[in-house]
């Protein structure tokens, strides 16, 4: 950062003031929650707990993906839909659906840097799509080159896209500047949970079939981790500070907390039976995260610090990718 230091001491009191720590009394806000058994999408106003609107997707949406700017939600429509649902955040609609017919089963979808296009993992077709959300227009198809490519994953320079192949038990790392497959880094079998650092340094990936958890050194293309005592560990996240890495378990009701830095497991939080954690996402200031909870139709408000559950909120029918959008 090129501040001279009265600059950034500003800068830095901002950013406090904007993102002070929320407790269960002061969290506001909203969340977007995709519902995968209802076809729509619930958004839910935090401090008042309930459920403002429900739009609805294409068929059976997945993923969701907001952008920086607070313009745009987009939804993959997964199972059936092959089709991305374009949201407009500040009027709460359904701005455009953008068909991906020719690349069905779209799944996980992230912003591009420039906030205006998505990278989209085709498990339908083996590829990654890049896609103009504005336009509606498809800019770039890279193929994977491998078979059941499910996610995404992207670092902060969005130069390289990787995508974990849950039939050919491996990742593509490939490049958006030259928009072909550089490689693969073989996986345990089924790998589909997956995140990326910022600075490109370092892979996350869970993978289904014996839960293994793989931490992935994409410098030095070693491994640096990993551990096996997953059932299905389903969604990989940092905390926006990235000194955290999130992991829960479908099937074990579970939610472990990895320290980023020194690899090691902090802590594992048992969460009620059945309740089923799928997708998470984190408040901005990072000490509180949401976790959606399929089988309940309701979102987990978590201290991070801690461990414990704040309250919950109320979702539409089968709870999965989720999102926060700060209050005006």
């Amino acid at each position: 950062m090129r501040f001279v230091l009265p600059l950034l001491s500003s800068v830095l009191l901002f950013l406090s003031a904007s993102f002070a720590q929320p407790n269960a009394a002061t969290l506001n806000g909203q969340l977007w929650v995709v519902n995968k058994l209802g076809d729509d999408v619930s958004v839910i106003d935090i401090q008042s707990r309930t459920v403002i609107a429900t739009l609805p997707t294409g068929k059976g949406p997945h993923e969701l993906a907001i952008d920086t700017n607070l313009r745009w939600a987009v939804v993959t429509d997964y199972v059936g839909g092959n089709s991305l649902s374009v949201f407009n955040i500040a009027e709460r609609k359904l701005e455009r659906t953008i068909s991906l017919a020719d690349y069905p089963r779209p799944h996980g979808v992230l912003f591009m840097p420039d906030q205006k296009h998505v990278a989209v993992s085709s498990e339908g077709s083996d590829n990654a799509v890049i896609v103009n959300v504005e336009s509606g227009v498809i800019t770039q198809v890279i193929a994977t080159e491998a078979g059941g490519s499910h996610m995404v994953a992207l670092p902060a320079s969005g130069k390289v896209i990787y995508t974990p192949n849950m039939t050919a038990d491996n990742v593509s790392v490939l490049s958006v500047e030259q928009g072909k497959l550089l490689r693969h880094i073989d996986m345990p079998e089924t790998p589909e949970a997956i995140t990326v650092k910022a600075d490109n340094s370092t892979l996350w990936v869970g993978s289904n079939k014996d839960g293994w958890l793989s931490v992935f050194d994409t410098k030095r293309d070693t491994l640096k981790a990993r551990w096996k005592d997953y059932t299905w560990p389903y969604r990989i996240l940092y905390s926006p500070d990235e000194k955290t890495v999130l992991v829960p378990d479908l099937r074990q009701n579970t939610l472990d907390f990895y320290n980023a830095g020194t690899l090691t497991r902090t802590r594992r939080v048992q969460l009620p039976e059945d309740v089923t954690p799928k997708g998470l996402t984190f408040h901005p200031a990072g000490e509180v995260l949401f976790l959606s909870l399929y089988n309940v139709d309701q979102v987990a408000v978590i201290d991070v610090s801690s461990g414990e559950e704040l309250f919950r909120l109320p979702t539409g029918d089968g709870p999965d990718g989720i999102g926060y959008v700060p209050a005006n």
